[in-house]
């Protein structure tokens, strides 16, 4: 039995999990095809027996790396055909952790070459591992001019096996052709497969060219393969025991996680590998999950909630038998589409996810019970050598960074982590006034560890040379488990030390491939009590052996282009492979707590899972269902709306039915449920009939289960008309249905009548005795109203009660040449400024428009000489008024077309204008403006000590929100006063200012010449909701808009500051600004005269700002900072670039600290001779800038000991953050180099010196603060 599919050699891929790695470079080389030279082993494609005319094709697309070929000739003498034993250990490879079943060689002597006629021939069949074997040979080629040649097994049947079909074998074999007179004339190849009954064959498609197998060149010796018209074909067969895994060469077709390893995978979106392999290390951790369950999310909204969707895909992990989707978790991240197809970082990831999920247990039961599992306490010190002085601080982490490059092992980076620094020479700790400078040890070490322990492997770092981020590839060991006592504070008491502190590997997260392209998985113990490894691989779940887990997930160092010349060609593809594979993040468990972390009993977990996922997953389920019995039946029935005239009544809006299928004029809130068309589900092959038996049942005309026969129809009390959807975008009644069609099905009628674009079969019930005609002469009321006193309810009640008039009143032909045609009629009440449907009246078309006066004042109860005013709806666009005295033909009215009249009216309240306001209505809410202290000056903005009826609103008003509708006509005033009428009589409109809130929660102020109109669509979907905001101000809005609003960055240290918005004349000086800066920040008086104000640009450094200098001239698009800089200020007067901002009082510096006071004193001194450098932040990459720029005065002589420490000073940060930035020297494109920071000779002065062009500071840290990330380089954000 043959494949059904040619090209195999993706399938075969050894012992690597049968997954092809997708590093960039693996697959560089292994497409070439080796030289057909003296004593080379020839490496053929491999395949199976089938056709492969288009194998050239599919190569093209999928990576060749299943074959196994035999050792280069470079390395050592290839054994001859009839060393089998020394042959067969070079061909096939011997595979870690997987056992030899059995092993076994046989010969096939073809006597006669030529006399083999047959195109496809088998050789004789041999026993191996249970299994019959025999070579297949096509001695004239499978379809092409080389020799092809495969290897096939036979299941020896028994009474246990007769009927099995799910049969596989693993095996390597190899295949030799050879010259049985001269043995070192031969063409050996070898692989690997894993055969079953869809792929019984396994071999090679082009083993040797026809032509090259009796050339007598291809050998050193003269002779050829084939001489004297015979040859061997040796065959080797090593059955491989994969009883631990189950899944050795598997090619996942047909593969049940589930079934095989007791867990399913995760679905990938297109590059969320990184996620999935996270959230399955969260799921196995045990007592993470079991606390994920217990988190309160009984009203949190699917999609919405970070903690309700991780509930979600843990119960599904642990209850669904296919992989799980996660595309609502990542919704409800916030993320789009696009975020699905970018690699983040997995650290920041799993911190942010963190912080949400301890955000989400703030105040319940479990507040802070994520710390216990994942928080251990490390101490940042320094120890004096000489003097019993420390200073040390205790902090918490969640996970620890360790070092990877130029460190083998973990436990190196552990003793690198707490590796001692000296600080000694120059570079002294000033250890108070008691004790001054002293020789000190500063160092970190561990108070606890957590029973959870991530631990980061730094795998990937910026290289500022090649200015990108880098993989670091380099072998790093982990072990299965480690005593982390070593690394715990020496101080801590000795009971607390003789704990166990042994932690046992349970995850090993591995990042495979390059660090443009690459992919995520997780090797996974997911259990104690065994040794059982598992890889979880996005959608798939599959069982490792130990050497998967860990020697093919520690890297390997770089060879040489020498040392891997010498390689064999399979030794360079596994050495690829294993370079691009490696483990980044390791997740450990303690061991004294394994029992707490992974319970053996599941049933405490399961018992937390809230009641509502499951209820929720089951009903979605059963939705799922529904929807597609929905889509099944879709093909047999079809849905018939009949709108009746009381729905009719109780809608007011366009057409004669609220229509979903045009969402601009639709909105559900707005909406009457009995407004809504009759919907009824029919057979597409019912007659028509079967449509009047429904409708007569549901208008109680007949009663229930009546049969009607078609010649009944024209007898019945109502027909149905078409209503069909014109060119103009409206709906109106058209013809009845003919007799003709009556005996057409349902179906036939809807592909026939109406347009299928819309999805829809639309017929309106026209009842004769609700005719206008027939309800007036029916009505007996007499008593007459003022239209002041309209009531619809009563005209309602009287057309609903009408009785027929049978004998006056007879339907009428409306075809298109009759004489008759019906005609729709909307009456406007400008008491209550509503418009409503009334009732239909077929008419002559020859009669005047202004006949109908009578009767319908007579159904409204005016008087009948009351003045009606008639416009026609032609459209959502166009209301028109009618000459009335003019007859329905020449007007033009035709079948269904609607007239709306009105009878009191005036400017603002016509028939016209409740139209108008209808097409530009605009859904909005309104919500007061609450501010951060940064986004608002507050002291234009009432607060409620203005006066006692401010303090009433501001009190009342703080959290209501309104909900109203308004016109996109509307002029700014017309907005403003229409929100101040729902704020109450105390509010001015024109003290109001208003912000229009998009759907990404910007606010965008208006302006009070705005109108809507600039910002909307005459016509806006009604189904959109638009957020304003407002705020009271306690000046006119016309003068507050005659201030320039300026964003000012008040630096209380270089890594910290607080944004403020402040309002300033624009006629102003920065002076006025920094003075209501210095009010609003709460500077004391007696540090101002230190001011220094200055600009920046994607957080780079621009330009001084002085005092004197006019508002209207700074730039919109910088930002400006200001801060407090005694040595700055001081060097930049000594310049005579900058003034102070007010006067130095005398011995003001006196009150310095001492480190401030030096400086100052060297700043004086140096004023002439030192240099004042632009500096930067960055992490990663060079152009993705962060943090406030600033300026830095670099001294000569200063040694870089002393320069480092007055920058951490400026900066504000611990010793141990700070000794985590690297410094660098960039220039103006930000290319440049990192400064040897370690080097006791170095000297900034000298550095910036010695560069050619103008230099900056750049400190590469990583950006703490929320902000946004390059484009190409996404942070990750959950909103």
């Amino acid at each position: 039995m043959t494949p059904d599919f040619e090209d195999k050699e993706n399938l075969n891929l050894g012992d690597k999990g049968a997954v092809p790695p997708t590093a960039d470079s693996i697959y560089v080389d292994l497409m070439e095809k080796d030289d057909a030279s003296a004593e080379q082993i020839v490496i053929d494609e491999e395949d199976d027996d089938e056709d492969d005319e288009d194998d050239q094709e599919m190569a093209e697309d999928i990576e060749p790396v299943t074959r196994q070929p035999a050792p280069d000739p470079r390395s050592t003498a290839i054994p001859k055909a009839n060393e089998f034993e020394k042959l067969a250990k070079r061909l096939m490879k011997t595979l870690p952790d997987y056992p030899v079943a059995d092993e076994t060689h046989h010969v096939w002597t073809i006597d006669s070459w030529s006399s083999l006629r047959e195109n496809k021939v088998r050789g004789p069949t041999f026993k191996c591992g249970g299994y019959e074997w025999n070579v297949l040979l096509f001695p004239r080629g499978n379809n092409n001019t080389h020799i092809s040649i495969y290897i096939e097994p036979h299941r020896i049947l028994d009474d246990k096996n007769s009927n099995a079909d799910d049969w596989y074998v693993c095996a390597q074999f190899a295949l030799d052709i050879w010259n049985p007179s001269y043995p070192e004339c031969h063409i050996p190849s070898g692989s690997f497969h894993r055969f079953n009954k869809n792929e019984t064959d396994w071999g090679f498609s082009t083993f040797i060219d026809l032509g090259q197998l009796s050339s007598t060149r291809r050998f050193s010796n003269g002779h050829a393969i084939l001489e004297k018209n015979t040859l061997n074909v040796t065959a080797y067969v090593r059955v491989i025991d994969d009883s631990s895994t189950g899944v050795l060469w598997h090619s996942f077709i047909d593969y049940d996680s589930k079934a095989s390893t007791g867990y399913v995978g995760l679905s990938n979106q297109g590059a969320t590998c990184y996620l999935n392999s996270l959230l399955q290390s969260y799921y196995t951790t045990k007592i993470f999950r079991d606390l994920v369950y217990q988190i309160p999310t009984e009203t949190h909204k699917k999609g919405q909630s970070v903690s309700l969707e991780l509930q979600r895909i843990f119960y599904l992990l642990s209850t669904s038998s296919d992989a799980v989707g996660t595309l609502e978790l990542t919704k409800s991240f916030g993320w789009d589409s696009s975020e699905a197809f970018t690699q983040h970082d997995v650290q920041e990831m799993n911190r942010i996810l963190m912080d949400r999920l301890e955000s989400a247990m703030k105040g319940s039961a479990i507040d802070g019970s994520l710390n216990d599992i994942f928080v251990g306490k490390m101490k940042s010190y320094i120890k004096c050598v000489n003097v019993p002085y420390e200073s040390s601080r205790e902090e918490d982490f969640w996970d620890i960074q360790l070092n990877v490059k130029g460190f083998s092992n973990l436990e190196a980076s552990f003793r690198n982590y707490i590796e001692i620094e000296m600080l000694e020479g120059e570079n002294k700790y000033q250890a108070g006034d008691e004790h001054g400078y002293q020789d000190a040890k500063k160092g970190v070490v561990f108070r606890s560890f957590p029973p959870v322990l991530h631990l980061q492997l730094k795998r990937f770092e910026y290289d500022f040379m090649v200015d990108d981020m880098v993989k670091i590839d380099d072998l790093y060991e982990f072990p299965d488990s480690i005593d982390l006592k070593p690394y715990l504070d020496e101080d801590l008491p000795s009971e607390v030390k003789s704990e166990n502190w042994t932690y046992k590997l349970h995850g090993v997260l591995v990042h495979q491939g390059s660090i443009s392209n690459g992919h995520y998985y997780a090797m996974i113990k997911p259990e104690a009590s065994t040794n059982s490894w598992l890889r979880f691989d996005d959608d798939k779940v599959w069982k490792a052996t130990h050497t998967q887990v860990f020697k093919e997930n520690f890297g390997a160092n770089e060879l040489t282009s020498q040392e891997f010349a010498r390689l064999s060609r399979a030794d360079q593809n596994e050495y690829l492979i294993r370079r691009a594979t490696s483990a980044y993040m390791l997740v450990y468990y303690r061991e004294s707590e394994l029992d707490s972390i992974l319970p053996k009993d599941n049933a405490s977990i399961d018992s937390h899972i809230p009641k509502h996922i499951p209820t929720q997953i089951k009903a979605e389920i059963e939705e799922k269902e529904r929807v597609e019995k929905v889509r099944e039946e879709a093909s047999y029935y079809i849905n018939v709306k009949c709108v009746t005239l009381d729905n009719y009544n109780e809608y007011s809006g366009f057409d004669l039915y609220p229509d979903p299928m045009m969402p601009k004029y639709y909105d559900e809130s707005l909406v009457k449920p009995e407004s809504l068309p009759h919907v009824f589900k029919m057979k597409k092959e019912d007659r028509i009939v079967k449509v009047y038996e429904r409708v007569g049942v549901l208008l109680q005309y007949i009663a229930e289960g009546t049969e009607i026969a078609e010649d009944e129809i024209d007898s019945l009390p109502f027909r149905l008309l078409f209503v069909n959807h014109r060119n103009n975008h409206t709906n109106r009644t058209d013809t009845p249905i003919p007799p003709k069609l009556r005996d057409q099905t349902i179906n036939a009628i809807y592909v026939k009548c109406f347009n299928r674009g819309f999805d829809e079969m639309v017929l309106f019930v026209e009842e004769l005795r609700k005719d206008l005609f027939n309800v007036v002469s029916k009505m007996s009321n007499k008593d007459k109203i003022e239209p002041s006193k309209f009531s619809f309810e009563k005209v309602a009640k009287t057309i609903e009660s009408s009785k027929l008039d049978i004998e006056n009143h007879k339907f009428h032909d409306i075809l298109d040449y009759s004489a008759h045609i019906i005609i729709f009629l909307k009456y406007y009440d400008a008491a209550s400024n509503n418009l409503y449907g009334l009732t239909h009246v077929t008419v002559e078309k020859q009669a005047s428009i202004d006949s109908l006066t009578p009767y319908i004042n007579s159904l409204l109860g005016f008087d009948e000489d009351n003045h009606l005013e008639y416009f026609e709806e032609l459209s959502q666009l166009k209301i028109e008024p009618v000459a009335q005295q003019l007859s329905f033909e020449k007007h033009e009215l035709s079948n269904g077309d609607i007239l709306a009249v009105q009878s009191l009216s005036d400017e603002t309240k016509n028939v016209q204008a409740f139209y108008n306001f209808m097409l530009t209505r605009l859904h909005i809410k309104v919500s007061p403006f609450r501010a951060e202290k940064e986004e608002e000056d507050s002291d234009y903005v009432a607060d409620g000590s203005d006066s006692e009826v401010q303090k009433s609103f501001v009190k009342s008003t703080d959290s209501q929100t309104y909900d109203f509708w308004v016109s996109t006509q509307y002029s700014y005033d017309d907005l403003a006063k229409k929100i101040a009428s729902y704020l109450g009589p105390d509010v001015d409109p024109e003290y109001l200012r208003l912000f229009i809130v998009n759907y990404q929660g910007v606010r965008y102020p208006l302006k009070s010449s705005h109108h809507l109109s600039q910002f909307f669509s005459k016509s806006v979907p009604l189904s959109q909701i638009t957020n304003f905001e407002y705020e009271v101000l306690n000046i006119k809005l016309k003068d507050y808009e005659n201030m320039r609003s300026i964003k000012v960055n008040w630096v209380t240290s270089l890594v910290s500051s607080q944004l403020y918005d402040l309002l300033i004349p624009k006629t102003g000086l920065v002076y006025d600004l920094i003075k209501k800066l210095i009010h609003k920040a709460g500077v004391k008086e007696d540090v101002v005269h230190d001011m220094l104000v200055w600009t920046g640009q994607d957080h780079k450094y621009v330009d001084l700002v002085r005092f004197d200098r006019k508002i209207d001239t700074l730039p919109d698009n910088v930002d400006i900072y200001a801060g407090i800089f005694p040595a700055e200020v001081q060097i930049l007067l000594e310049f005579d670039m900058i003034k102070r901002f007010k006067e130095v009082p005398e011995n003001v510096h006196d009150v310095l600290d001492e480190p401030t006071q030096t400086e100052l004193k060297l700043a004086k001194g140096s004023a002439k001779k030192l240099n004042m450098i632009p500096a930067f932040h960055f992490h990663r990459n060079s152009t993705y800038h962060h943090g406030i720029p600033f300026i830095f005065p670099v001294y000569p002589e200063e040694k870089f000991a002393q320069t480092a420490e007055r920058l951490r000073r400026r900066l504000g940060v611990s010793p141990q953050a700070f000794s985590k930035i690297k410094i660098a020297l960039a220039d103006a494109n930000d290319k440049g180099r990192y400064l040897n920071t370690e080097s006791e000779s170095l000297n900034l002065f000298d550095e910036i010196l010695n560069c050619d062009a103008s230099m900056s500071l750049a400190l590469d840290h990583y950006d703490r603060s929320p902000k946004r990330g390059a484009a190409y380089d996404k942070g990750i954000s959950i909103k």
